[in-house]
C-alpha cells in the first residue's frame, strides 16, 4: 500500500474534513459528474499530476517482460487513449513487426472514437485496434488476451468479485490482469463524503479491491504503490469536481480548498502537492 502517510490525521486537516461533513450533513447527494464534460476535466486534472506517466512506466516494464510474441490487451474504461496509445507505441517501438491486438471498451461513445482515432494516428501496421462502446458487464467480447487491465475504472462496477472473475476468464493461460485504483488516501478521504452514489452502491477504493481478490480465491503475483502527486493549487473549480468526482455547491469550495491545503505534502521540485497515489494490483491466469 501507499508509503505516503496521508495528512488527514492531522488536527488541522481533519477539522476542515468535518466542516465539509458538516455542511453535507442531511443534504441530498451532490450532483454527479456529466458525461459529455467527464472526458475534458479528466484531462485538465491529468495535466496537473504525475500518476498517469507512472502509470505508463510502470505498465510498459510488465509488457516488456512479457516476451517478443504476438500480444493483446484489453484496456477496460480506457477513456480517449491517453495512456493505451503510449503502451501500443511502446511495444511497436520495442520490437517493430511484433503484432499488437488492443481493444478498449469504455461506456462513452466520444472516448471510444478518440481512443480508435489516436491508436490509428500512430500508423503502425502492427497495431489491430477497436472499441466497444460499452461497460464491461454489457460488453460482449469474443476473444481472449494476454493482458486485461482496469486503469481506474474499477470503481465503477457494481459487483467487484464477478468483474474480477469475469475478467480473469478473458485471458489467456499465463495472461496478466492488472488493477490500478486508488486507496482511500488524503483526496479520496473527500470523495468519501462527497461523491454520489454510483448505480447503488459506493465508489471502491484499494483496500476493497485487495479485499475482494482474497476472498474470491484470486492469488495475487503482487501490489505495488505508485507515490503520484498532483498539483491543485490552481485548478479550476471543474477540475475540483472532478477531484471530488462531484459537482460542487459554492459553500464547499471554501472547506475543500483548505482541506486539500492542509494535507500538501512536498514535491522533488520543493512545490507542494496532493498525495495521489495508486495501487496496482497483478494476477495471473493459471
Amino acid at each position: 500500500m501507499s508509503n505516503i502517510a496521508p495528512n488527514s490525521s492531522t488536527d488541522t486537516a481533519a477539522a476542515f474534513l468535518d466542516e465539509v461533513r458538516a455542511v453535507r450533513r442531511g443534504a441530498a447527494a451532490l450532483p454527479g459528474l456529466e458525461p459529455d464534460s467527464y472526458a475534458r476535466d479528466h484531462a485538465a486534472f491529468e495535466r496537473l499530476s504525475d500518476q498517469r506517466g507512472l502509470i505508463a512506466e510502470h505498465f510498459t516494464g510488465r509488457l516488456a517482460a512479457m516476451g517478443d510474441g504476438p500480444i493483446s490487451v484489453l484496456s477496460v474504461g480506457c477513456g480517449d487513449g491517453s495512456l493505451d496509445v503510449r503502451l501500443a507505441a511502446g511495444l511497436v517501438q520495442r520490437l517493430p513487426g511484433r503484432p499488437v491486438r488492443y481493444v478498449g471498451i469504455d461506456p462513452w461513445p466520444g472516448s471510444a472514437e478518440l481512443f480508435t482515432a489516436k491508436m490509428a494516428a500512430l500508423g503502425a501496421d502492427e497495431i489491430d485496434a477497436d472499441a466497444f462502446v460499452a461497460s464491461f458487464g454489457d460488453c460482449q467480447v469474443d476473444e481472449t488476451f494476454d493482458v486485461v487491465m482496469f486503469v481506474h475504472s474499477m470503481y465503477y462496477v457494481a459487483d467487484v468479485g464477478a468483474t474480477l472473475r469475469a475478467a480473469l476468464n478473458l485471458l489467456r493461460p499465463g495472461g496478466q490482469l492488472w488493477v490500478a485504483v486508488a486507496p482511500a488516501a488524503a483526496l479520496n478521504a473527500l470523495v468519501g463524503v462527497l461523491a454520489p452514489p454510483l448505480e447503488g452502491h459506493r465508489q471502491w477504493f484499494s483496500s476493497d479491491v485487495e479485499k475482494t481478490f482474497v476472498d474470491a480465491g484470486i492469488a495475487l503475483d503482487d501490489v505495488v504503490t505508485l507515490d503520484a502527486l498532483v498539483d491543485l493549487s490552481s485548478a479550476s473549480d471543474e477540475v475540483l469536481d472532478f477531484a471530488v468526482q462531484a459537482r460542487l455547491t459554492p459553500e464547499l469550495l471554501g472547506p475543500v480548498r483548505a482541506y486539500l491545503d492542509a494535507v500538501l505534502v512536498p514535491g522533488t521540485d520543493g512545490g507542494l502537492r496532493v498525495p495521489h497515489p495508486v495501487d496496482v494490483f497483478a494476477a495471473t491466469r493459471r
